[in-house]
């Protein structure tokens, strides 16, 4: 056998155990993507569901938990993080009936607000807020014109600009795309 055919053999092997794998870069399991476009609530829907006028996403990811979830009529959840009132709390909203759980503070998370948050924390999101001119559901808005339908989107920093990333889902792909969100631009 030679090496290039053992290679392929190896990578071969390999594919399978990387189906149950969740957000390694922009990979996501065909079952959590074929489940997200059945979905009748879409991601914008449910993040203004879960701001309920009270507060501001800073987080929004969708996730079906359920193996046979969809095959059962589940199309899975979105977990929303919002910053309401200087507290960082989480919410679930049904992706079917548009249901959503009861607010739950973030107690970790909302202490460090007061200190020096980690990149990529709910804490480090809240800091950038004041220096976004548009919310996520203008950038939610933006994304899906470029085509596809929001999938997962966060407030990042990217090269020092405030904005929002984002995965989009289309024809059973997803890709990244980022927008700039800051103020004065």
């Amino acid at each position: 056998m030679t090496r290039r055919n053992l290679s392929y053999l190896v990578l071969a092997a390999m594919l399978p155990g990387l189906a149950g794998c969740e957000h390694l870069g922009i990979f996501e399991p065909f079952r959590e993507v074929s489940c997200f476009e059945a979905a009748t609530v879409s991601l914008s829907d449910a993040v203004s569901i879960a701001q309920g006028g009270d507060g501001r996403a800073l987080d929004a990811d969708y996730r079906q938990d359920q193996e046979m979830g969809c095959l059962q009529g589940d199309p899975g959840v979105y977990d929303i993080t919002l910053l309401a009132s200087g507290m960082i709390y989480t919410v679930s909203v049904d992706a079917k009936t548009r249901q959503i759980g009861p607010r739950q503070v973030s107690n970790v998370t909302t202490q460090l607000l007061s200190g020096s948050p980690f990149p990529g924390s709910p804490a480090d999101m809240a800091r950038i807020v004041p220096r976004l001119s548009i919310d996520m559901l203008q950038a939610i808005d933006i994304a899906e014109q470029q085509g596809g339908k929001a999938m997962v989107a966060w407030i990042e920093e990217m090269d020092g600009r405030a904005g929002y990333t984002m995965k989009l889902v289309q024809g059973g792909r997803v890709r990244e795309t980022w927008i700039l969100g800051e103020r004065g631009t």
